[in-house]
Parts: C-alpha cells; sequence; structure tokens
C-alpha cells in the first residue's frame, strides 16, 4: 500500500505543469550547452576552436577549466597568445571552453618556432597606434608592436589568470598609477608606451627595460645590485623568455 502511494506520489509529480515546462526546455538546454562548451564537435556556431588530433611529441598538454584565459595558458607556460592561437589553429583566442585540449608546442616540434615572427595585419588599428604612440615617446615602434603582441596578442580586452588586463596586460595598481583606464586599449597602449619610455631611460637599453615592464624594477634593481653585468641571470625564466622573444636574441 505504501509503495502504491508512492508510485502516485510520483506520478503526480510528473504530471505538474512546473515538472512538464522544465522538462520541455532541459533537453535544448542540454544540447546547446554541450555543443557551446564543444563536449560535441569541438565546434561552436560552425567555428571550430579544439585542436584536432593529437599534441606531437614534444609538447605539453594542457586541458582548459573554468576561468580559464588563452593569456593566462600562454603566460602560465612562457609563450604568447599568438603563438598558442596559431600552433592550435584556434580561430578566436577569446573562445576557448572548459575541458579544450591546448597544445603547448615544445623546443624541438618540427616545422614551428614559438618564438617565430608573426605577421601582424598592417591595417590593423591598434598595431597602428600602438608604432604611433612609441614613436611620441622615443622608443622602437618595432619592439614596442613585439612587445604588446607578447603581452596580449593586440587583444584588447583580454584578463589574464594573474589579474593582468587588456591590451597591456596592466596589473590594476600599475594602470592606477599611470591613470589609464585597462579596458580602455587606446589609453592602455599610451600609458604602456610612456612606461616604457622611462624605463629604456632609467636603464638605458631595451633588455632592462622590458624585464622591469614584465617583473617589475625592483627584480631589475635586485638583478643588477647581486649580479652585475650578468644581472639576466638574476631575473625569472619567464622574463628572460619575454625579452629574447622580443628582442630576438
Amino acid at each position: 500500500m505504501q509503495s502504491l502511494r508512492n508510485r502516485l506520489s510520483r506520478s503526480n509529480v510528473l504530471n505538474t505543469p512546473m515538472f512538464r515546462y522544465i522538462a520541455r526546455h532541459a533537453l535544448p538546454l542540454l544540447v546547446m550547452v554541450l555543443v557551446g562548451t564543444g563536449a560535441i564537435g569541438g565546434s561552436l556556431l560552425g567555428i571550430r576552436t579544439f585542436a584536432q588530433g593529437p599534441c606531437h611529441a614534444g609538447d605539453q598538454t594542457y586541458y582548459v577549466r573554468w576561468g580559464d584565459t588563452l593569456s593566462g595558458i600562454a603566460y602560465r607556460y612562457q609563450s604568447s597568445v599568438t603563438t598558442l592561437a596559431r600552433y592550435n589553429q584556434i580561430a578566436n583566442p577569446n573562445l576557448i571552453f572548459p575541458a579544450e585540449r591546448i597544445c603547448i608546442p615544445g623546443s624541438n616540434t618540427t616545422g614551428f618556432s614559438g618564438s617565430a615572427p608573426v605577421n601582424l595585419p598592417p591595417q590593423n588599428y591598434y598595431v597602428t597606434l600602438a608604432r604611433q604612440d612609441a614613436a611620441n615617446v622615443g622608443i622602437s615602434p618595432n619592439i614596442f608592436v613585439r612587445q604588446i603582441n607578447e603581452e596580449s596578442g593586440f587583444q584588447p580586452y583580454v584578463v589574464s589568470s594573474a589579474g593582468a588586463i587588456g591590451i597591456a596586460q596592466f596589473e590594476p595598481a600599475t594602470a592606477a598609477s599611470l591613470g589609464v583606464d585597462p579596458y580602455n586599449p587606446a589609453q592602455s597602449l599610451w600609458g604602456a608606451a610612456r612606461l616604457m619610455s622611462s624605463y629604456v631611460n632609467q636603464y638605458g637599453g631595451y633588455a632592462q627595460a622590458l624585464a622591469a615592464y614584465n617583473a617589475g624594477p625592483g627584480a631589475v634593481n635586485y638583478a643588477l645590485n647581486g649580479c652585475g653585468s650578468a644581472w639576466m641571470q638574476c631575473i625569472p625564466n619567464e622574463t628572460r623568455n619575454y625579452i629574447a622573444v622580443i628582442l630576438g636574441i
């Protein structure tokens, strides 16, 4: 008798308008979630986002987690947004999904160099703006463009897993000290150019200026005081890689 009452109770619940409404909408919603996250087909609205096939021998493999950005993954593996996007054939670097596999190219990967020059479209508004800002403050436009490309791939609104914001990847405190809105790409480029100019004037060269931008002037001063002419041996590996990629050394 108790079992019959339980079955009748469940039957009444299944026939309520609320349950029918949920059942009618749950399946389409589930399909949208599976497709949108790439669980079905690895694509969103026809845009292929997942790397095809296994990663090459010597590569590292990373599976995207909730909250990850491609710039954050690039930062973690001492790479760049453009390098990872090109290597994984990601059409839109702002579209990566949980459980997506990202291949991190190894140093011996055949036919690909993580530090290979990137051909940025000359019509790109932000590239042109970066060149103008660099020229206006007296630093090398070519180096500054490569620097911003390494920072963000010229994505104006990207936020790294470490909290760096925008096209110039400013920490909020740094942006505030420069009086710029890090989500405003024009302001950020101008602020980054002025900051780099001040570092070039302070240290007398681009390698140390780039190190100060990446690791902070405190780290550079510590390295100079502790290691002298071998200062690059006393900065983080990530910063050494950053300088090498931008300056091609």
